[in-house]
C-alpha cells in the first residue's frame, strides 16, 4: 500500500504541470492574427486540390466501369462458347 501512495504521490502536481505548460500557448495563439489575403490562397488551393480530387475520382470510375464492363463481356462471351 505504501508503494501505491508512492506512486500516486506526485500526481496533483504533474496535472498542475502540465495543465499550466498547456495554458500558456493556448493564451498566445489567442493574439495571432491571420491576414486574409492567405485565406484566400488556402481558400482557392482547397478548391484546386479538391476539384483535382473529384476529377481523380471521377476518371478513376470510369477506367473502372469500363474494366468491369470488359470483364462482364469477356465472362458472358466465353459462357456462350465464342
Amino acid at each position: 500500500m505504501e508503494k501505491l501512495k508512492a506512486l500516486f504521490a506526485g500526481k496533483p502536481a504533474a496535472v498542475i504541470a502540465v495543465g499550466s505548460a498547456a495554458a500558456v500557448p493556448m493564451a498566445a495563439n489567442a493574439a495571432i492574427t491571420i491576414p486574409p489575403e492567405m485565406l484566400e490562397v488556402f481558400t482557392d488551393l482547397a478548391t484546386a486540390f479538391g476539384t483535382l480530387m473529384a476529377a481523380g475520382a471521377v476518371l478513376f470510375g470510369v477506367i473502372r466501369g469500363g474494366v468491369a464492363l470488359f470483364k462482364l463481356a469477356r465472362t458472358m462471351f466465353s459462357a456462350a462458347g465464342a
